[in-house]
């Protein structure tokens, strides 16, 4: 008999060695600790009544429930009526870059699909039958573990493994016997978080589903902590979403790992697979550089034919084998390689869950003990420009931070450098991790930081260094700012946008919380996305910049003007007002993932984000405000072979006209095609509209777009066209201005603006 539906509990249906659970997973279960019990859910159709036990850890009704699990888990069924089953496991693997702060990027993507074999009493065999891959960023060629392609059986096995156990080993099952048998010495404690009842269509009999929420009795200890829901009737398991204490992992790169894994009905009786998540999240194991890179593998299961005989030549065969190459890469799938990016949870990820969060809530359920499996001790590099950097007003600077946790998530991060040229020394101290109510609180210290008077950044560190010391253009217009400040932010609005609203029609949060859906979690498919709310207020000292060096040492520059004067010359330095003030900031940032989903040629959403803010200074070389705003929107294939871009910001300025809340237009970054930084005023607004699409390689991307932009008095707009190379990291774009004093025609080069914030 073959089945191509279950019902599922929930309604979402070689070594490796490159360099998330979904945050909402992660942050779902270990929040669960904290509020106390969720709502149920129950998928489309079920009529669904929640009670929750009050009692604590450790009740006696839990630790039934918890040993009626146990025993369940010796067998697969009781009746003996299912004697072998077979089925394709269908899925995909992805790698991607995940920034503290900023936008993810997809490294590789892999399909696979899986012939699974069962056969009573624990014969288990798994076939590969089909792979394909696709790179989108530079990477070596590597192999995953194999618990990345296939399935993990009977929910793991008493000693949990994870990544060959090379990421996590000698986890004790919350599902196995304790030591010898003696309950006293079980490593788990267990509480009734929630108790739902599913009537669900066709069958007479409505379902009964436990939620116990475990946790380590030793958090020193390697063990896991997450929430195991199991059918109250036999006790059979029906979803388990768990992430581990730091002492169980294994790599000293790993960050978090998390796992969840759902079994579907079938025929009423039979808890059988039905997807599998798997999050690996690394990081350089000495060094803080605020990035990891993420391994997420996604499986569904389906097409089981129960009682279907095992192929006798599969019986004597490793637990896993594999097609033929050529096989596997003609093997017809049944979506695309890049259609279940959405779903999955790695497209456009407007709603992802604050790091800082997540380090907070787990750090409070471990009892203080960090919840990473990193280092407490780094060094910080807060970019690759801090360690050395050049520019017109500071000549060379060199530095170099460390980073400490000092508490369960409290994250002391410093640097120290100086310059060269002028002997000035520069410092920064931040503090984060630390909580009120409903915020998160950062308190930061700055000597001699540079601060830039543009509208819009004009390169990465990097770029800017290079053209001080090739070209006599740093793309800056700094001055020095030191002070202290407090930031507080908190999320004002969030939450998935709730039934008939999934990305795949399903109803269904396309991220997968933890519990079920029943915390929300991460928004999706069009839902309401994620509001933030900022605060800051604190002293500063604002202190004017000089120029320290002419011209650029290297003499790569041309002449600035038809005279031939000023060749490889910089521009002068803009001065400040100078003085002490009292500042306050304030900042709204809203992202919506899916706006106008499936529209424009079929391009599945949208990412939109809309910002605003204001900072007021006050002290007695004057009082002013500047207020600013604005939009953006990507739109793009999930398979990012095309894309486009458009972007609006403006502001103004009211009280004394300081000049430190002036901003600068034209060149790159803002109206290319004229001089850079030309135009200046209180009260200005740019946008860029630009598009572009791949060339039948991510080696050669087609690239153009306009620009224009008012400040002042002068208005100026300009046009771009060239080419990205290398997967769009290096860009190469001719621009001419086409309205406005001083139009001209430029050779911009320059870095994928995704990666400005590392360089």
């Amino acid at each position: 008999m073959i089945l191509d539906r279950a019902t599922p509990f929930t309604p979402t249906s070689g070594a490796e060695r490159p360099g998330r659970v979904t945050a909402a997973l992660f942050l779902g279960l270990l929040a669960t600790f904290l509020v106390g019990p969720a709502e149920g859910s129950a998928q489309a159709g079920a009529a669904a009544a929640s009670t929750a036990d009050p009692a604590g850890w450790n009740a006696p009704f839990a630790r039934q429930l918890l040993e009626q699990g146990r025993l369940a888990r010796q067998v697969l069924v009781d009746d003996g009526s299912l004697q072998s089953y077979r089925a394709l496991t269908e899925g995909h693997i992805y790698f991607f870059v995940d920034p503290e702060d900023g936008e993810q990027a997809l490294i590789r993507v892999d399909q696979v699909a899986v012939e699974l074999f069962w056969e009573a009493p624990d014969l288990v065999r798994q076939r590969v039958v089909g792979e394909r891959a696709e790179t989108r960023l530079p990477v070596r060629d590597f192999a995953y573990y194999l618990d990345r392609l296939t399935l993990v059986q009977y929910g793991f096995g008493d000693e949990i493994e994870v990544g060959q156990g090379m990421d996590v080993a000698g986890v004790p099952h919350p599902l196995a016997p304790p030591p010898d048998g003696d309950r006293d010495r079980d490593p788990y404690d267990v509480r009734l978080a929630d108790s739902v009842t599913l009537r669900l269509p066709g069958e007479a009999d409505p379902l009964r589903i436990h939620e116990l929420q475990v946790r380590p009795r030793d958090p020193s200890r390697p063990g896991v902590l997450g929430s195991i829901f199991l059918n109250a009737a036999d006790g059979q398991l029906v979803r388990m979403a768990l992430t581990f204490t730091p002492a169980s992992y294994v790599d000293p790169r790993t960050d978090r790992i998390g796992i969840e894994l759902d079994y579907g009905l079938w025929e009423g009786r039979y808890w059988l697979p039905n997807r599998q998540e798997i999050e690996v999240r690394r990081e350089v194991p000495e060094l803080d550089f605020g990035v990891g890179t993420v391994i997420r593998a996604v499986l569904r299961v389906g097409e089981y034919d129960l009682n279907a005989p095992m192929p006798t030549v599969l019986r004597m065969a490793p637990p896993v084998t594999r097609a033929p190459e050529a096989a596997r890469s003609a093997f017809e799938f049944r979506e695309g390689l890049f259609d279940a990016m959405d779903r999955d949870g790695v497209g456009l990820v407007a709603t992802r869950v604050d790091p800082r969060e997540l380090r907070a809530e787990a750090a409070r359920l471990l009892g203080n003990r960090p919840p990473t499996g990193l280092s407490p001790v780094r060094f910080h590099v807060p970019d690759i420009s801090s360690v050395v950097r050049a520019d017109r007003a500071r000549g060379v600077t060199a530095g170099l931070g460390s980073s400490v946790r000092i508490g369960r998530a409290q994250r002391l991060r410093g640097w120290a450098g100086g310059s060269f040229a002028t002997g000035r020394p520069a410092a920064r101290l931040e503090l984060d991790g630390l909580r009120g109510t409903d915020w998160d609180l950062r308190l930061q210290a700055r000597v001699n930081e540079q601060a830039d008077l543009g509208a819009r950044p004009g390169a990465s560190g990097l770029e800017s260094t290079l053209g001080a010391l090739s070209f006599g253009e740093d793309y800056l217009d700094p001055y020095r700012r030191s002070g202290a400040w407090v930031e507080a932010g908190r999320r004002v609005l969030d939450g998935y946008p709730g039934p008939g609203a999934g990305a795949d029609g399903s109803g269904a949060d396309p991220r997968g919380s933890a519990i079920g859906g029943s915390l929300g979690g991460a928004g999706g498919g069009g839902g309401p996305g994620v509001t933030r709310l900022t605060l800051r207020a604190g002293v500063e000292r604002h202190r004017s910049e000089n120029l320290a060096w002419a011209e650029a040492p290297w003499g790569l520059g041309g002449p600035r003007d038809a005279g031939g004067a000023g060749d490889r010359s910089f521009r002068p330095v803009r001065p400040v007002t100078e003085g002490s003030f009292a500042s306050l900031g304030a900042g709204l940032a809203h992202r919506r993932e899916g706006v106008g989903y499936g529209g424009w040629g079929g391009i599945p959403g949208a990412l939109l984000t809309l910002r605003g803010g204001g900072e007021f200074l006050a002290g007695s070389a004057g009082v002013g405000l500047r207020v600013e705003g604005g939009a953006d929107i990507l739109r793009r294939p999930l398979d990012g072979r095309h894309e486009f871009r458009g972007s609006v910001l403006a502001g103004t300025r009211t009280g004394d006209l300081l000049p430190q809340h002036e901003r600068a237009l034209g060149g790159r970054g803002t109206v290319a095609g004229f001089p850079y930084r030309s135009q200046r005023g209180g009260t200005w607004i740019t946008g860029t509209m630009e598009g572009a699409r791949d060339l039948g390689s991510p080696w050669v991307r087609m690239r153009g777009g306009v620009d224009a932009g008012w400040a002042g008095d002068a208005f100026l707009a300009g046009a771009r066209l060239g080419v990205g190379l290398v997967f769009d990291i290096l860009r190469v774009e001719g621009a001419r201005g086409l309205a406005g004093d001083g139009a001209e025609w430029q050779l911009l080069v320059g870095i994928d603006p995704l990666w400005w914030s590392r360089l």
